[in-house]
């Protein structure tokens, strides 16, 4: 549509619109003039693997060390890498609902069984204890957390991960922890799995990577970190595969891992950014009929619920059944982008990104808002 000088807003896309910050970049310019583009052993650098086992060991209050940790291609290559290393056919892994698209197709594609607990609003989309507690069979094989959470924005107190992990210490299960969106993050709530229950140390993957929080989505650098005999069995299908992240990417990421002041106030400005989008795009949200959206406290989604919009004569005596239908009526009619729930295992909401500027967040709110007038 855009190649046809349509305007389209998109809401659907999962990525900061900051550039990289400078120090990074620069970063990567010096790995050029270096020449630092050859091959590196599989699974990352190993001072970009000690930089990210330090900064683990901070985030957690463990020790890790860079045996610990492989570097991917993206947290999204980390969380493929460990559910093929790990699962089998036959074992079973629960995802709480609305769930990042590929955590069940990743899971499938291990031949393992996605057993996927639909969570709500009343619970603001968390995992309830007693919902697991009823999930978990002998076969369960591992549990996948992501908090703050893709789609809905939501977060995890230290409170509802020490209830959870109540329910999981009789079990065997492995944990995967997704924390890519650890430093996206608007209260004081936010907690990390390990630091509740540090005693799941040995059955824990804690899988993140630079995209979010330092605008590097097109880098491509993540990592799990965990017990060693799970990195190794994650390592060895890697250099099989993909090998490594670019050289270049890893090399400026050590300026990412490692502790700077500069950087630190790089993010903050980007968290402090994207708050008061979310807070603007609420506030359109609120004038729009027939929808409601919960406050997230963290990542750059909001997930409305737009049930009041569905099955009701929209714009031109447009009717959606679905929020499939929404989305593709909202394409084609008001020209803005979301993406409908169904992808998440939540049909009658949609998830909108809120990483643009305030005036293109204004206008995909003003098309909404007309293309779904009564």
């Amino acid at each position: 549509m855009r190649k046809e000088g349509i305007s389209v807003i998109s809401f659907a896309q999962g990525e900061p619109d900051f550039a990289t910050p400078a120090p990074i970049k620069a970063a990567a310019v010096e790995a050029l003039e270096q020449n630092i583009t050859r091959y590196t052993p599989a699974g990352g650098m190993p001072e970009l693997r000690q930089a990210v086992a330090e900064q683990l060991s901070r985030d957690t209050g463990l020790s890790y060390t860079f045996k610990q940790v492989t570097v991917t291609s993206g947290a999204k290559e980390a969380l493929y890498l460990a559910l093929q290393a790990i699962c089998d056919a036959g074992d079973e892994v629960i995802i709480p609902a609305p769930y990042w698209v590929s955590y069940v197709e990743q899971a499938r594609l291990a031949y393992a069984t996605p057993v996927i607990i639909d969570t709500d609003e009343a619970s603001n989309f968390k995992l309830k204890p007693e919902q697991l507690a009823a999930a978990l069979t002998p076969r369960t094989r591992m549990v996948i957390l992501c908090s703050p959470s893709n789609p809905t924005g939501m977060v995890y107190t230290a409170d509802e991960l020490q209830a959870l992990a109540e329910v999981l210490r009789p079990s065997s299960a492995i944990v995967i922890t997704d924390e890519i969106y650890d430093h996206i993050c608007y209260n004081n709530n936010f907690c990390r799995w390990l630091q509740v229950a540090p005693d799941f140390a040995e059955r824990t993957l804690v899988i993140n990577g630079a995209s979010k929080t330092f605008a590097m989505t097109g880098w491509r650098i993540g990592y799990a970190g965990g017990p060693v005999a799970y990195i190794e069995g994650m390592r060895s299908i890697q250099s099989h595969s993909t090998t490594h992240p670019a050289s270049i990417a890893q090399y400026a990421s050590l300026k990412a891992f490692r502790p700077s002041d500069e950087l630190d106030a790089i993010v903050a400005h980007m968290k402090t950014a994207f708050q008061e989008r979310r807070d603007l795009m609420l506030e359109e949200l609120a004038q729009i009929p027939g929808v409601s959206c919960l406050v997230p406290d963290g990542a750059f989604y909001v997930f409305p619920n737009i049930t009041g919009l569905l099955n009701q004569p929209l714009r031109d005596g447009v009717t959606c059944a679905t929020s499939k239908a929404l989305a593709e009526y909202l394409l084609e009619k008001a020209h803005i982008a979301v993406v409908f729930g169904e992808a998440f295992g939540t049909p009658g909401y949609v998830r909108l990104s809120y990483a643009q500027d305030n005036a293109s967040l204004r206008e995909g709110m003003r098309r909404f808002r007309e293309a779904v007038a009564r």
